[in-house]
């Protein structure tokens, strides 16, 4: 494959160069998909000398091979150092807008999603700061102290979510539905800065918890291995995924789970920041306005409590996968203007659960296509199908 790569990269990407070679040497700082080392290995390189190592304990017969792969990065490494790549990263205006009409299906365009993310962006601000000042005389949340602690925390927080869920008629949970345990490991970073996703988590698991475990991803997924149909039962849309999990965020807010949790509040509103201010980074990057660091420096100057290391892997990401920085807030955009197309057609009859329980039933497919079966409007779909005709 490296090889292939050499070949293949014939006019690669600076930026993604650039971003690989750090990924190659150094840590990320984040750990996503690692498994807990007391000291991180540096980067690529050094996880794949920590197999070699641990392999020689108990798979000496795998060492070779290991061995092999290892030598083949490196190569890789030394050859992108001297490749002199500098092609831009981002894929421009106007593939981006293709991208979102035809194969997203979101009813926007580059220049929408910044001027809307800003716009949601300041939102969450105004209102971040009106929630300080009401309860400036209350205390701050503390992080955990130990990982018991922690876990108690999490205990609580699934607790009250599911009961929440039921007594306010929400959604409903299958009786399939189980324990889904939590999103953010407990790790100890003695003389290190705590990542922002463990700033959050730490003070209080609801904002994670309602996003990733139940109602959020954890249960998505599990809805989905039980979607037997042959089409929707297998897809992914990012929009649909993200922005279901986004919009629970604030759902649950103004639902009233939080009514005896003031400081908490501030941090779903924190996270509402975080989620904003992706807009503009991703725009950026694929109008190649913005640089990596410039990315970085744009989320960690205006997210609480946001970290260089995580600024960086996201920005990676979005550099990557056009779309996704952005599927949250406007997947979350869709699904407020489908709630609302529903609650104007119905009137007295609208009711939260059946309209969660729609939702979700209709499977991962993009919102557009959910919009238009649930309330039979197909003003989105004309402009992507049948531009240019009545």
């Amino acid at each position: 494959f490296l090889d292939q790569a050499k070949g293949n990269l014939s006019e690669g990407a600076g930026e993604l160069c650039r971003t690989a070679l750090r990924d190659l040497q150094q840590p990320d700082g984040v750990g996503h998909g690692h498994p807990y080392r007391e000291v991180p290995p540096e980067g690529t390189i050094g996880w794949y000398h920590d197999l070699v190592r641990r392999l020689g304990e108990h798979h000496p017969d795998l060492v070779p091979k290991a061995e092999t792969a290892l030598e083949a990065i490196v190569g890789f490494r030394d050859w992108l150092h001297e490749s002199g790549m500098n092609a831009p990263a981002g894929i421009g205006q106007e593939n981006y807008n293709w991208y979102l009409a035809n194969v997203l299906y979101m009813p926007f365009t580059m220049e929408d999603i910044g001027t809307i993310g800003d716009r949601e962006l300041q939102r969450s601000w105004a209102f971040l700061e009106l929630e300080r000042n009401k309860n400036r005389d209350l205390p701050r949340l503390e992080p955990a102290a130990s990982a018991e602690d922690y876990q108690r925390r999490i205990r609580e927080a699934d607790e009250q979510v599911r009961r929440f869920i039921v007594e306010e008629d929400i959604l409903t949970i299958p009786e399939y539905v189980g324990e889904f345990g939590h999103n953010v490991p407990w790790i100890e970073r003695p003389g290190e800065r705590r990542n922002f996703w463990e700033e959050i988590q730490y003070r209080d698991p609801r904002p994670d918890h309602v996003h990733a475990v139940i109602p959020g991803h954890r249960f998505d997924m599990l809805l989905k291995e039980h979607d037997t149909r042959p089409i929707r039962g297998p897809y992914y849309d990012s929009g649909r995924i993200e922005g279901w999990a986004l919009y629970l965020e604030e759902m649950f807010l103004q639902a009233g789970l939080l009514d005896d949790l003031p400081r908490t509040k501030e941090l779903f509103y924190i996270f509402q920041i975080a989620r904003a201010a992706r807009n503009r980074v991703e725009v950026g990057l694929h109008s190649n306005e913005f640089t990596i660091q410039d990315a970085v420096r744009h989320l960690v100057e205006r997210t609480p409590m946001m970290d260089d290391n995580v600024a960086r892997v996201d920005a990676e990401i979005y550099l990557r996968e056009p779309g996704y920085g952005i599927s949250y807030q406007m997947g979350k955009i869709q699904i407020d203007q489908l709630l609302a197309d529903r609650a104007i057609q119905l009137g007295d009859r609208f009711n939260l659960k059946e309209f969660h329980d729609q939702f979700l039933a209709a499977g991962m497919i993009p919102i557009s296509l959910i919009r238009w079966q649930m309330t039979g409007l197909d003003d989105e779909l004309r402009h992507f199908w049948y531009e240019g005709e009545d």
